[in-house]
């Protein structure tokens, strides 16, 4: 019989009603998170049950979180993709396959009306692609399979302006995404939008067993890693969050953070706000540009507003501090 204590360190970090039954009441083919007992004491009644890997530090994921500065002109680059153990959390491996030997992607970043040459390597043993959202030439759109040990270079002008995924399109789509290949692509518009305090955040689905159906969820391809290590953002500052979901096997994740709300631009398309929210939908493949202030100093909670999504991974925090 679970003490209270027990109890409330199990169904801590709920971020919506009925979380606790569902914690509860984990199929047993699925990995049940144990919280630790220095995990409750840093992170109080508000955190989820899963541990990024020790290994990882707070800068560990900023290659995935910090996207590079603007650029101007053509833009060539190659990716490889390769299959690799990618530990996902504390003592959770998945057989994955990357490009560039990470989950996510490298972030790619080009000005609307600039060419990006794409080269895409596959030194994996099946056939994989690249395929990036947006208008392009359809002769780029990516469709057609790159054999093992062989290579494509994709000539693309992407555009309008905005924020978009690329990922491989084979099917299932559910293994090739769910197994970690996919990354943002930030169009930038001619005229540089406003300074501000930039950050990447891809929700995917880590599918342990190949069952089809993701155990853990987390922001940048770890599970737990912005509740142990929050985002540091300064007092006062334009924050501009690229948010997008690529979880293959969920119907809907939504965005929400606690204590603020912000300014959305759906797909970052338009230099207006489509809304002012605390909270945003996302199908698969959507995403949205979100613009914010933390006036005041402290933490500020971020998670999916799906329970089992947040209460296996994908809880965070965002750390407004004093210049």
């Amino acid at each position: 019989m679970l003490s209270r204590r027990e109890l409330l360190l199990l169904v801590g970090g709920a971020a919506a009603g009925g979380v606790g039954a569902r914690v509860l009441g984990f199929p047993r083919s699925e990995p049940t998170p144990v919280m630790t007992d220095d995990f409750a004491a840093s992170h109080g009644p508000y955190g989820h049950a899963v541990e990024p890997p020790r290994m990882l530090g707070p800068g560990s994921l900023d290659a995935a979180t910090v996207p590079p500065p603007r650029v101007a002109g053509p833009i060539a680059r190659t990716i490889t993709v390769a299959q690799r153990p990618v530990e996902v959390a504390a003592g959770q491996t998945l057989d994955a396959w990357t490009f560039d030997g990470s989950i996510p992607g490298p972030v790619l970043r080009v000005t609307a009306g600039e060419r990006l040459a794409l080269t895409v390597r596959n030194r994996t043993t099946h056939p994989h692609n690249l395929h990036t959202h947006g208008a392009h030439d359809p002769a780029a759109d990516g469709w057609e399979p790159i054999p093992p040990g062989g290579e494509h270079t994709y000539q693309l002008d992407p555009s309008p302006a905005g924020l978009y995924p690329y990922h491989c399109d084979l099917m299932p789509s559910t293994q090739h995404i769910g197994r970690g290949l996919y990354g943002a692509l930030l169009v930038d518009p001619p005229a540089a939008r406003p300074a501000a305090v930039e950050r990447v955040l891809i929700l995917g689905g880590f599918d342990l067993d190949g069952d089809g159906r993701s155990e853990l969820f987390g922001w940048n391809g770890i599970a737990g890693y912005f509740a142990r290590h929050p985002l540091k953002v300064p007092v006062g500052a334009l924050v501009r969050l690229h948010v997008i979901n690529l979880v293959p096997d969920e119907p809907v994740a939504t965005f929400h953070i606690h204590a603020q709300t912000f300014d959305v631009f759906r797909s970052g398309t338009r230099h207006t706000p489509d809304a002012h929210t605390d909270v945003v939908p996302l199908t698969l493949g959507e995403r949205a540009i979100l613009e914010m202030r933390f006036p005041v100093a402290g933490r500020y909670m971020f998670h999916p507003h799906q329970p089992r999504m947040a209460e296996r991974g994908a809880m965070g925090w965002i750390a407004a501090v004093d210049a």
